[in-house]
C-alpha cells in the first residue's frame, strides 16, 4: 500500500531539483544578507557618518545617534525590497512550474504518451551542456564579487534605492565607476526577480520531464505524497545553505560556493556528453537499451573505460538507490564511464583553472613568464612613485636633521668661546714650578 502512495524515485528526482533551484535562491538571499547587513556595508556607512560628524563638529556629533539609526533603517529597507522580488521571482517560478507540470501529468495519463521518448537522451544533453556553461560563468562571477564588494553593493543598491546608492558609495567610486554602475542598475532593476524566476522555471520543468519518464509504469496516487515530501526535503536543504552562508565570512563562502558550483558544473558536462553517446548508442542498437539491465548490451564497449556493477544511477536499476541517484544529480556519478565523458569532466575543470589564472593575471596579482598586465603595470608605477615619495621625504629629513645637527655644533662652539673669555688661564704644576722659578731671579 505504502507503495501506492509514495514514489521514492518521483521523491528523490523532485528533492534534486529542488535543491539545485534552492541553491541559487539561497546563495542570492545570502549575499542580500552579506552585503546589507553583515558585511562591511555597516563600516562604510559609519566611516560616512563620522567624516559628516567631524566636517560639521559639535552639531554633528550631536545628530550622530539619529543619523545612525536612519542608516539602519534604510538599510533594512533595502533587504526588505531584495528579498520581496527574489521571493516574488521564486514564488511565480514554481507556480507556472507547477501548472505546467499538474497539466503535462494529466495529459501523460490521460493520452499514455510520452511527449519526450524519442529525444530525452538530446533533449537532457543540451540541457546539461547549456547549464553547465551557465554555472561556470556564474562561478567566475561569484569570485570577483569579494574583490569588486563596493560596485557590486552599488549596483545593488542602484536598483532599489538610488539615493541610498549615493549615500553609500559616493565618495567610495571613481566618477566613471559610478556612472557605469548606475546605468548596470537601471538595467537590472528587476535582476533579483528573473534570476529566481527563471531558475525555478526550468528545474521545475526538468522535473516535470524527468517525472513524466519515470512515472511511466507507476500508479498516479504514487505521485503527489513524493512531490511534497521532496519539495519539504530541499526547502530544508536550501534553508540550511542560506543559514550557514549568512553567517560566515563573504570571502570563505563565495568561495565555497563556487567550488560546489564547479563540482555541478563538470558533473552536468560530463552527463551531457553521456547522454549524447548513448542517444547514438541507443539509435545504433534499434531498441529500448533500458530494458536490457546493467549487464553486457546496456552499454558500448567502444570507448568505455570502466563498467562497474553497482551504483548505477538510473531509476528502475536493481543496484541504484536514492544516494546514487543525488551523486549523479550534484556531482555526475555514473558507473559507466567513457574517453568522452572523463575527458570533458576534465576538461571543464581545466578551464575553471585557466580562467582563474587568468583573471588573477588580468587583476594584476603576478606576472606570467614576465609578461604583466595593465594593471599590474599600474600598480607596480603607484609603487614607485611611492617609494621615490618616501625616499625624498627621508632624504628631505635627513638633510633636516644634518642641518639642525650643524647649527647646533656652531652654537655649542660660539658658547664655548665666549665662555673662555675674561677668565684666567689654568696652570699645570710644570707651569707652577717655572713661575716660581722666574720669581726667584
Amino acid at each position: 500500500m505504502a507503495k501506492d502512495v509514495f514514489s521514492v524515485p518521483i521523491f528523490f528526482i523532485i528533492f534534486r531539483e529542488t535543491v539545485e533551484a534552492a541553491i541559487i535562491v539561497s546563495v542570492l538571499l545570502s549575499f542580500v544578507e552579506q552585503l546589507m547587513l553583515h558585511g562591511s556595508l555597516a563600516q562604510d556607512e559609519n566611516d560616512l557618518s563620522n567624516e559628516n560628524a567631524s566636517n560639521n563638529g559639535s552639531a554633528g556629533d550631536a545628530e550622530a545617534p539619529t543619523n545612525s539609526i536612519t542608516d539602519k533603517e534604510r538599510r533594512a529597507k533595502l533587504v526588505k525590497r531584495m528579498r520581496i522580488q527574489i521571493w516574488a521571482g521564486t514564488g511565480v517560478g514554481f507556480f507556472i512550474a507547477l501548472c505546467i507540470g499538474a497539466a503535462f501529468i494529466a495529459v501523460f495519463y490521460t493520452t499514455l504518451n510520452d511527449l519526450w521518448a524519442d529525444t530525452e537522451q538530446i533533449w537532457e544533453g543540451v540541457f546539461s551542456v547549456i547549464a553547465a556553461g551557465i554555472i561556470y560563468l556564474m562561478a567566475t562571477a561569484f569570485l570577483k564579487m569579494d574583490r569588486s564588494r563596493i560596485k557590486w553593493r552599488w549596483k545593488l543598491a542602484a536598483a532599489f534605492d538610488r539615493s541610498q546608492a549615493k549615500l553609500l558609495a559616493r565618495e567610495k567610486m571613481s566618477e566613471h565607476d559610478r556612472k557605469l554602475a548606475e546605468k548596470e542598475g537601471k538595467s537590472g532593476k528587476w535582476a533579483l526577480f528573473l534570476l529566481p524566476f527563471i531558475t525555478v522555471l526550468r528545474e521545475g520543468l526538468e522535473a516535470v520531464v524527468f517525472v513524466g519518464g519515470v512515472s511511466l509504469g507507476i500508479p498516479a496516487t504514487s505521485i503527489p505524497l513524493a512531490v511534497v515530501v521532496g519539495i519539504i526535503a530541499g526547502f530544508a536543504v536550501g534553508y540550511l545553505i542560506y543559514r550557514t552562508g549568512s553567517t560566515t565570512t563573504l570571502h570563505w563562502f563565495l568561495i565555497g560556493s563556487t567550488s560546489f558550483l564547479c563540482l555541478i558544473g563538470a558533473g552536468l558536462l560530463s552527463k551531457g556528453v553521456g547522454f549524447f553517446q548513448y542517444y547514438r548508442f541507443a539509435k545504433g542498437v534499434g531498441g529500448d537499451v533500458a530494458e536490457t539491465g546493467d549487464g553486457p548490451g546496456s552499454f558500448q564497449v567502444a570507448g568505455n573505460v570502466w563498467h562497474l556493477e553497482y551504483g548505477n544511477p538510473e531509476t528502475g536499476s536493481a543496484t541504484t538507490n536514492g544516494g546514487w541517484q543525488i551523486f549523479n544529480a550534484i556531482f555526475g556519478w555514473n558507473n559507466t564511464a567513457t574517453l568522452g565523458t572523463i575527458l570533458s569532466y576534465v576538461f571543464y575543470w581545466i578551464l575553471v583553472i585557466a580562467t582563474l589564472i587568468y583573471l588573477k593575471w588580468k587583476e594584476g596579482r603576478f606576472a606570467f613568464l614576465g609578461y604583466k598586465s595593465a594593471a599590474l603595470q599600474r600598480r607596480l608605477a603607484l609603487r614607485e612613485e611611492k617609494r621615490a615619495k618616501e625616499v625624498a621625504r627621508l632624504q628631505e629629513g635627513e638633510q633636516c636633521q644634518m642641518g639642525e645637527r650643524a647649527c647646533d655644533e656652531a652654537q655649542r662652539s660660539a658658547d664655548g668661546g665666549s665662555s673662555t673669555e675674561g677668565k684666567s688661564p689654568v696652570l699645570t704644576p710644570l707651569d707652577e714650578k717655572n713661575v716660581a722659578a722666574l720669581g726667584r731671579h
